[in-house]
């Protein structure tokens, strides 16, 4: 059945396949090996050091800690994102940033479950990269993410501008640092505009009052800490995907959400 959706997959435009072992409590060792091989060149992510409860528990069934565990027994490198990784010790961080892993995080869920805090600076020193996504339906929202990730390292190290570059723009260190990791984690290749990259592209409604006599990075600070503009319109693959705010299929799209809603409901 896999090697028949993965063929399927492939098929598909830009498709990208990868494998998601759920994490080291829903998957054994043995099973982790058997998952991982299905994909040799694609990405893989996993959920890991969630909760303190799942360091406990792995602690009890191994003797070693979560994100220690899978080091040792996995070859982790840049296809692996590693899904929150919150509760490590400095020694577990510095490792995962050397492997090259990825750092998967979901701030607003986090946050939202009250799980913990990522070590941000001391896995960015070490050379670490990560991405963020949405583990949640509470919110769903790039600026989003990126400021709570952002409030929450203030909030740790009682500091500012924990992520930023010195004297550079916040909002512009975290863009770039998530799309770097983002695309590393989606096995997306080039993450910037250049020529031969895809043309995955974001516009911002310009007539915000937010933007207002804004340019260059301020536009980023604005977007993420002050709702600066919503999204005007998307190209993927060079494709107008959303204009004016609206996704081109979005009557559609509501519809079909509306009917699968009501079914979920009934």
């Amino acid at each position: 059945h896999f090697s028949t959706s993965r063929e399927s997959v492939r098929a598909l435009n830009q498709a990208v396949v990868g494998v998601a072992p759920h994490s080291l409590r829903a998957a054994t060792p043995e099973e982790l090996i058997e998952v991982t091989a299905l994909a040799p060149d694609g990405p893989i992510h996993i959920h890991i050091a969630e909760q303190v409860k799942e360091v406990e528990d792995c602690l009890a069934w191994s003797g070693a800690r979560p994100v220690e565990f899978l080091l040792g027994h996995a070859k982790v490198d840049k296809r692996w994102c590693l899904i929150h990784a919150t509760h490590m010790t400095d020694a577990e961080t510095v490792a995962m940033a050397r492997s090259g892993a990825i750092a998967g995080l979901c701030p607003i869920t986090e946050a939202n479950l009250g799980d913990g805090t990522f070590a941000a600076p001391l896995f960015r020193e070490h050379g670490g990269r990560y991405g963020v996504g949405s583990d949640s339906n509470v919110l769903i929202g790039l600026p989003d993410e990126l400021r709570q990730l952002e409030y929450s390292q203030r909030l740790a190290h009682r500091a500012r501008n924990v992520l930023a570059v010195a004297g550079g723009s916040t909002g512009r260190a975290l863009f770039d640092a998530a799309l770097d990791g983002g695309s590393v984690a989606l096995g997306a290749g080039i993450s910037q505009i250049a020529a031969g990259a895809s043309a995955d592209l974001v516009s911002l409604d310009p007539q915000n009052p937010s933007l207002a006599g804004k340019s260059g990075d301020a536009i980023l600070d604005a977007w993420i800490f002050a709702n600066g503009g919503k999204v005007d319109c998307v190209w993927v693959h060079g494709l107008k995907q959303v204009s004016g705010g609206r996704h081109v299929k979005r009557e559609a799209i509501a519809e079909r959400f509306r009917s699968v809603m009501t079914a979920l409901s009934a």
